[in-house]
């Protein structure tokens, strides 16, 4: 698979797979056979977020289904997780733009935390688990 070469200098796969529906619309089982297959074709680069599809079930799902094949599978280091923050209503009955968790006067709205592979460029970057945090400002 082709690979891209990220500002900091980590290599992913062009091709992203997006795990938002694992653990709703697609169960654990089949959301593990899609993320072997992306692996064993050269895939590197996995899409999540804790708040996908807060709307279809309680939010968390899908990271919850990556973390456990990453470490069934003992992955972690064979790919780069690229997540978000922020979306998810913290008051039931409102819409994330009323009551986005994480969203504030000093964060601005539509702000996302990147967490990229234990590869950094930067060692002074904060680390959280295995993964480097990066912040993207919306455009």
């Amino acid at each position: 698979m082709r690979q891209r070469t990220l500002a900091d200098g980590t290599a992913v796969s062009a091709l992203c797979l997006g795990a938002m529906w694992f653990g709703t619309r697609t169960d654990e089982k089949t959301a593990y056979a899609i993320l072997d297959r992306f692996v064993e074709t050269g895939g590197t680069l996995i899409d999540t977020a804790d708040n996908y599809a807060f709307w279809a079930g309680a939010g968390g799902e899908s990271e919850t289904v990556l973390g456990r094949w990453l470490a069934d599978r003992g992955a972690r280091d064979q790919v780069v997780l690229s997540t978000k923050v922020g979306a998810q209503p913290t008051v039931p009955g409102t819409t994330w733009r009323e009551s986005g968790e994480g969203l504030s006067g000093r964060e601005p709205a539509g702000q996302a935390v990147g967490i990229r592979s234990r590869r950094s460029a930067r060692p002074s970057a904060s680390r959280r688990s295995a993964g480097r945090i990066v912040r993207f400002a919306a455009t």
